[in-house]
């Protein structure tokens, strides 16, 4: 079924300039409307549709927090082991740091985001640094969940499928060889170890790259608390959603 560019813009809780935009840039080819009075309307097919969605990323039309903002949960959400920077919320989420930073501030103000100190492991050393992470004693996030995971965070313009873990994470493979870990055959044990590193960078990849169900698996192991456990879950979840569309 054909979609305007109107129904787009409504369909991704965006602006028709920003539809536009992104059209043009990924050299979309429009049908215009036969013979009819006006500005002719532009159509647009279904799988052109979904590569708007994937450029632009997609919101709940009547969530209780704008576009940004949601994208910026949907960011802490699939990396619910924190972030050691607001330009690295930044980079998950799609949007410009300075604006990231600004949301990162209301969150925090508002109790959902807090500023823990904690260890942080960083090209295999450890030091003590500011995380920031969800707070997961406000129940308020049960009532955000189910739009936050209907968030669709843009997906990056090149994305090469993974087959091994990338060189700045081996670290996280003290006792094995990393290179010769290919992801398809050794899935699981690649998520666990990064998942549970708790580093920032290596969480956010695995739930980016990694099958959804060794997400899945590593929320099950015997050394993952209930909390981080439904996190985890809830990250297999969205990572599902996202393959199956």
């Amino acid at each position: 079924m054909d979609i305007t560019v109107t129904d787009a813009a409504t369909r991704l809780s965006t602006t028709i300039p920003r539809v536009r935009r992104a059209i043009a840039r990924l050299g979309i080819v429009t049908s215009p409307t036969p013979n009819g009075p006006g500005r002719p309307r532009q159509f647009l097919d279904e799988k052109d549709f979904l590569r708007l969605r994937d450029d632009l990323g997609s919101t709940p039309a009547h969530g209780p927090w704008g576009r940004e903002e949601m994208r910026v949960l949907a960011a802490f959400l699939m990396n619910p082991f924190g972030f050691r920077s607001r330009r690295a919320v930044a980079a998950t989420a799609g949007i410009s740091p300075t604006t990231a930073s600004a949301i990162v501030d209301r969150l925090i103000d508002h109790g959902l985001i807090v500023q823990v100190r904690g260890p942080v492991r960083s090209n295999g050393r450890v030091t003590t640094g500011t995380i920031l992470a969800i707070n997961e004693t406000d129940e308020r996030w049960g009532g955000l969940l189910g739009d936050v995971l209907v968030t669709q965070l843009p997906v990056p313009r090149v994305t090469p499928e993974a087959t091994i873990v990338p060189r700045r994470f081996w670290h996280l493979f003290w006792n094995a060889q990393p290179s010769r870990l290919p992801i398809d055959e050794h899935a699981d044990f690649v998520a666990s170890r990064m998942l549970l590193s708790r580093d920032p960078f290596a969480v956010s990849w695995a739930a980016t790259h990694l099958p959804p169900s060794s997400i899945e698996k590593t929320s099950s192991l015997r050394q993952v608390g209930r909390s981080d456990g439904n996190w985890l879950r809830a990250i297999a979840r969205a990572r599902r959603t996202s393959v199956e569309r």
